[in-house]
């Protein structure tokens, strides 16, 4: 009787103690990305806007405007399919190209493609002082060079 009372008391300690399964990340979990973001780089001005989470998606934009002339464009998603999210980028004139999302910690995602040339890791980080710190980076024989961008929440 004893080795019983026992027994069921281990078990209800360890199932006090058990920590809770990690929770699978969600779209909603991105929300601190919505809005209007722009910073400069390279004597220009980076633009980038991204519409809140809904029906499994999130759609955003960039562009790279200098001297009154567009630069650069990009068209982004930020897709949940089941459990599995991913980033989707699109330059103009070139087909998608998909980022498995490898790390999200609040304010922090990253997502990866180590099949891709540049960039291989696409990287955002809601700083504490509300700026949005984003980077693009790869990794080619060991050397691992990126780009780094601050932009400052706008309207």
């Amino acid at each position: 009787m004893i080795a019983r009372i026992t027994a069921v008391l281990c078990l209800v300690l360890v199932l006090a103690v058990a920590e809770d399964p990690p929770k699978k990340p969600s779209l909603d979990d991105f929300a601190w990305l919505a809005g209007s973001w722009e910073g400069d780089v390279g004597g220009g001005k980076f633009e980038e806007q991204w519409l809140a989470p809904v029906g499994g998606v999130m759609i955003g934009m960039g562009r790279v405007t200098s001297q009154g002339q567009t630069q650069f464009v990009e068209f982004l998603k930020i897709v949940q399919e089941g459990d599995e999210i991913s980033y989707r980028a699109i330059i103009e004139g070139q087909p998608e190209v998909p980022f498995a999302l490898s790390k999200l910690d609040g304010g922090e995602a990253v997502f990866e493609n180590p099949k891709h040339d540049f960039p291989q890791r696409i990287i955002y980080r809601l700083e504490k002082d509300g700026t949005l710190f984003a980077r693009v980076e790869a990794t080619k024989d060991g050397v691992t060079q990126g780009e780094d961008f601050k932009l400052k929440r706008i309207r």
